[in-house]
């Protein structure tokens, strides 16, 4: 009929025309820090990145090589910063998934994997705590070191983390729908409060060559980094976050109907 569809895949070998012995392997980078309190250490947060970009593209300048500095090496690095943070220090009352994924870029396959496979199950995961794009200021959150949350107002994770300390906002452009376009929503259609930590100011670098490691600012980044640790820290040791009514995803089709 002409209609244009789309099909989510199970994997990156749907898309693979080489034999399986010439393929190379993506797999979920995955880490668990056992939490400590006898009453919380059932229940689990799940803290993550995505690790892929886009790989090998139409070259801009010269240039074909797409590396994701900050889409998403800095929401890689803060993911293992607070990793080792929370390794080293005092352990968390629940327990952390860390959770380093592939696939993003097209169609979040590792995430859907991890959710087809938890390594603590669903059930008792209470929250997801997504890094994405942390690189630069955003001057619609009052600058460096600020940060947003997508899907603030769906429930009480994000006022929550504000009224403990962590300088964090709305996320300052919802038309653009942030709140569906990482891999935060896979976990919020299976149910469970996740949101996006960004500080994305839709710079002209998003999915270019140009997203390269020397346009990161990291004394910016340096102190979300420091803010992220702060909101896990939180996630991890106090009330659980919620749905505000109407806010969960779930039931909604042409939100979750993909996933």
């Amino acid at each position: 009929d002409g209609e244009r569809r789309y099909r989510l895949l199970e994997s990156w070998t749907a898309l693979d025309s080489l034999p399986p012995e010439r393929r190379v392997r993506a797999p979920n980078v995955v880490g668990i820090i056992a939490g400590s309190d006898p009453a919380l250490r059932n229940e689990a947060i799940v803290v993550a990145a995505h690790y892929d970009h886009l790989g090998v593209g139409r070259p801009l300048n010269g240039d074909s090589i797409y590396n994701g500095a900050d889409d998403d090496a800095t929401g890689v690095a803060t993911v293992l910063a607070i990793a080792r943070e929370l390794s080293q220090g005092s352990p968390p009352k629940r327990t952390v998934v860390v959770l380093l994924t592939t696939g993003e870029e097209v169609g979040l396959l590792g995430t859907r994997w991890y959710i087809a496979h938890p390594r603590v199950p669903l059930a008792r995961t209470v929250a997801e705590f997504e890094v994405e794009m942390v690189g630069r200021p955003d001057p619609l959150v009052q600058g460096a070191g600020r940060a947003w949350l997508t899907g603030y107002e769906r429930s009480t994770m994000g006022e929550r983390l504000a009224a403990d300390g962590v300088p964090i906002v709305a996320d300052p452009r919802p038309t653009q729908q942030f709140f569906q376009r990482s891999d935060n929503i896979a976990f919020a259609c299976r149910g469970i409060p996740a949101h996006t930590l960004s500080t994305f100011g839709l710079h002209q670098d998003y999915h270019t060559p140009d997203d390269e490691v020397d346009r990161i600012d990291f004394p910016h980044m340096a102190r979300v980094v420091d803010s992220a640790i702060s909101a896990v820290r939180l996630l991890a040791e106090g009330p659980a976050p919620t749905w505000k009514p109407g806010g969960s995803p779930v039931g909604d089709a042409a939100v979750c109907g993909r996933f």
